[in-house]
């Protein structure tokens, strides 16, 4: 089974920003360097000084002209950062950096991440070739020319990827990053086996879990952690009976060793809705449920997104 693909990938998206950068920066570099995190670096300064202007530039319905241009840069983690203190420290919120650097929950933050850092709020949009500016701004209710203006737009071109500053993500993108959007496949069961890797119960050799055990008795009930659409349904391998959903965002959810399965592939389906018992088919030393939450082909800890 391959998963499918986003065509929203965070290096091309970068790439494409790139075009809004002052010339003055890429002489210097591609992308401009934060070296250290503190309010009193000359960096962070300017950083936040931007912010602020682009809030009350747009907030006030001002005059474009007075918008900062966009610049986007670059940042490693240090030790013991977290997701929380960048957004201190950089003014930003939590809608601009999970979009720009496609973020799935706050512990992706990680010592020698790099991060994209931009100098205005907002995220990044893909454009389809029959949207208009003036409905992309209407839906995230900004004046067009602001838009226009960020993304130095001429004459109504194309492009696929813009930035839309003071744009929001809707509910649902914040509630899968901050672990609210998926619920727990099964009402019974104690979990045998983490995420991560792990000592293999079969071989003994250390291999990568991607998803989680949850040990429970045989024909438990397994539930749907999410709507979605029914993309896989049958045998596969080491999962024994699987079945795979497809939820909005490229998130895909997978139940593996069941024993009965109840929905086929192509069903619409809701969450909390039954589609199938657990069972002990596949590569098992014993009755449980596997469950794993992928994001296009990418496996996220279980446990950091279900409420």
């Amino acid at each position: 089974m391959k998963f499918f693909k986003s065509h929203f990938f965070l290096g091309l998206c970068i790439l494409l920003c790139l075009i809004v950068i002052p010339v003055q920066h890429i002489v210097a570099e591609i992308i401009p360097v934060i070296n250290n995190l503190s309010r009193n670096d000359d960096i962070i300064i300017q950083l936040r000084k931007d912010i602020r202007k682009t809030l009350y530039t747009i907030k006030s319905n001002r005059s474009v002209d007075e918008l900062p241009s966009l610049v986007i840069y670059k940042y490693t983690v240090k030790a013991n950062e977290t997701f929380w203190d960048i957004v201190s420290v950089t003014n930003l919120d939590l809608d601009t950096i999970v979009s720009i650097n496609s973020l799935s929950a706050p512990s992706d933050i990680k010592k020698g991440l790099t991060l994209y850092i931009p100098n205005m709020r907002g995220i990044l949009y893909e454009k389809s070739h029959n949207e208009t500016y003036d409905a992309i701004a209407s839906n995230y209710r900004i004046p067009v020319q602001y838009i226009l203006n960020v993304n130095r737009i001429l004459n109504n071109e194309h492009k696929q990827y813009i930035f839309i500053p003071c744009g929001n993500l809707n509910d649902l993108d914040r509630s899968l990053f901050l672990g609210t959007a998926f619920v727990s496949p099964l009402t019974v069961g104690k979990l045998s086996s983490y995420f991560g890797v792990r000592k293999d119960p079969i071989d003994h050799a250390h291999k990568f879990h991607a998803g989680v055990d949850i040990a429970c008795p045989i024909n438990s009930p397994v539930y749907a952690s999410r709507d979605g659409m029914v993309v896989f349904s049958g045998v596969m391998g080491g999962y024994g009976n699987l079945v795979i959903l497809k939820h909005s965002r490229d998130y895909f959810t997978l139940y593996g060793h069941l024993n009965k399965i109840f929905v086929q592939k192509g069903a619409i389906v809701t969450a909390g809705q039954l589609i199938a018992k657990s069972g002990n088919t596949g590569r098992t030393t014993g009755p449980h449920l596997h469950f794993e939450i992928r994001k296009n082909s990418k496996p996220i800890n279980p446990l950091l997104l279900l409420r």
